[in-house]
Formats: C-alpha cells, sequence, structure tokens
C-alpha cells in the first residue's frame, strides 16, 4: 500500500515538483539527490530544496509522457498534495537480488514532468541545495 511521505517539503500542485538537478556519487553511478523546487516556491536559492537518499541501489526514471496513470492517477488525487509515496516491499522491489536490498524500500517520486521510482534505505527533504549542505 502507498503511504504519503514528507508532504511539508515535497508536494505536488497539479502534477508536482519542478526538478531541477540530479545529484550523483563520484563515480556517477549511485543518486544522491534531487534538487527542486515545490509549484508554489519562488526559482531563487532561497527556495531551493532537496531530497536525498540514503544507500540508494535502484533508479527507473520515467519521462511523464510515457507515465500509466491507472494506478498513479486516482493515488495522487486520493492523497493530495502529496508527490511522494513509500511503497514499502513492493513487487518490483522483490524482482531484485535481496542480498543488496534486503533493508531497502521502494520510494515513488512524482515531479513536473518526471516520475522517479527509487529503492533505497531511507529519503529525507532538505532546504537549499545539496553541494551546499554538503560542504557543511
Amino acid at each position: 500500500m502507498a503511504e504519503p511521505i514528507l508532504t511539508d517539503l515535497f508536494y505536488a500542485d497539479g502534477r508536482g515538483p519542478e526538478l531541477q538537478r540530479l545529484c550523483w556519487g563520484i563515480r556517477g553511478v549511485q543518486l544522491q539527490a534531487i534538487e527542486y523546487f515545490n509549484p508554489d516556491d519562488v526559482y531563487d536559492d532561497a527556495s531551493l530544496k532537496h531530497v536525498r537518499f540514503d544507500g540508494c541501489q535502484v533508479v527507473m526514471i520515467t519521462p511523464e509522457e510515457v507515465i500509466e496513470y491507472r494506478e498513479l492517477g486516482p493515488r495522487l488525487a486520493r492523497m493530495r498534495p502529496a508527490a511522494m509515496f513509500d511503497l514499502g516491499k513492493s513487487d518490483w522491489l522483490r524482482s531484485f537480488s535481496q542480498r543488496h536490498v534486503s533493508s531497502c524500500r521502494h520510494f515513488q517520486l512524482m515531479f513536473y514532468d518526471e516520475l522517479f521510482d527509487i529503492i533505497c534505505e531511507r529519503v529525507s527533504c532538505h532546504r537549499g541545495g545539496f553541494a551546499k549542505e554538503s560542504a557543511g
């Protein structure tokens, strides 16, 4: 069952926050964070936020044009303004080798033009850009 999460800093007004930047690890293979603006934000450094992924194992990015809204659409309408969901130990998560994902959960994030399905240990939202916080 989908559980809406982190609705205070990541929410939708229509299709969701506007993605600004993907922050990959040193070798460029592990997603660490995504910077974004919420729908009602002013597009400046003070409004920028990021969602951080701890223990990220799997990432799937689906463009808005090919999203299957049969399940997602009613969920977004029913749980508005949520745009991030914890899908727990989904069938998709269970389709991977459990050796590396046994402590992970399946998270789904709806941005304005992209849907992210992420298997990781934890997600958290923070104010400011990812690089600024990491440098501090």
